[in-house]
């Protein structure tokens, strides 16, 4: 039965290991002209540190968060609560994530790298050098802010606000802003320092982008594999789990359907239904 669940998870994966891997290519033969060490090397830096600082950060995020939620959950107004789980979400919905981190990434290294060395069409080599080491500390330790959200999303973390009747993932429009900002401001910032080259600004923006999407795929698709089960297991077995399940008690009767949190489906038929019978009254 284990290795079933094990081949399930493969084929789950399935679409973003090729992607990540079909992107790696050009540097993994690179790596392979320049030798063992430096093919080695590539693998470490691009994928090894961000799985290797999200699994030290993110668990402990969490449970800082969690802890926050406890002590004002009363004073704000919300109720929070972990819903059932329904599943791993969905191939889209990964490489959607995958892509917000690689815009948000491509952002702060495009404000950054002016900053530390001159950005010019005779420098592009130094330029190009510093940008992925920039991008590579901030897809590890920032980016780890992303990896936190989705984290508390697919554990079932979710806000139900009681004026509105609304339910939602706490802070998920966090990472839609960033993201949507970045990708405005790496190309203006990129485009200005290139003394304003469009052509040559865009041809290096596509090809830095390139370089670091086989990090921005392969990482979270391994952290989702490997860390985010365990992670997500120890969160809703927390103290902090068990106090918010006390807002939405279990009715031991049986033969009465059971009181449960509201979900983000439930409410939303509830306005459906509410909006539907207003013409009839």
């Amino acid at each position: 039965m284990g290795r079933d669940v094990f081949s399930t998870g493969a084929l789950t994966y399935r679409t973003e290991y090729t992607l990540g891997f079909l992107a790696l290519l050009p540097l993994l033969a690179t790596g392979v002209a320049k030798g063992t060490g430096w093919l080695v090397t590539i693998i470490v830096v691009y994928v090894g540190i961000p799985l290797l600082i999200w699994s030290l950060l993110v668990d402990r995020l969490a449970s800082l968060v969690l802890r926050i939620i406890c002590r004002v959950r009363e004073s704000s107004g919300h109720q929070y609560y972990f819903e059932r789980q329904v599943g791993r979400p969905g191939v889209s919905r990964r490489l959607l994530r995958d892509i917000r981190v690689l815009v948000f990434v491509f952002f702060l290294s495009a404000l950054i790298v002016p900053q530390v060395t001159q950005v010019n069409p005779q420098n592009l080599v130094i330029v190009s050098n510093a940008f992925i080491y920039v991008a590579i500390f901030l897809l590890a330790i920032p980016s780890s802010i992303h990896v936190l959200l989705w984290v508390l999303e697919d554990s079932g973390l979710r806000c139900h606000n009681t004026s509105r009747l609304t339910v939602t993932v706490p802070a998920a429009w966090t990472s839609r802003w960033l993201s949507s900002l970045g990708g405005i401001g790496a190309f203006v910032s990129f485009a200005v320092a290139m003394g304003g080259n469009l052509d040559r600004a865009i041809s290096l923006g596509f090809t830095l982008m390139i370089s670091l999407l086989p990090s921005c795929i392969l990482a979270p698709t391994l952290f989702y594999r490997r860390l985010e089960p365990g992670i997500i297991a120890k969160i809703r077995s927390s103290k902090a789990a068990m106090t918010m399940a006390s807002l939405f008690p279990q009715v031991s009767n049986p033969s009465l359907p059971p009181l449960s949190a509201p979900t983000l489906r439930s409410v939303r038929v509830t306005e459906e239904t509410k909006q539907s019978s207003e013409p009839h009254a």
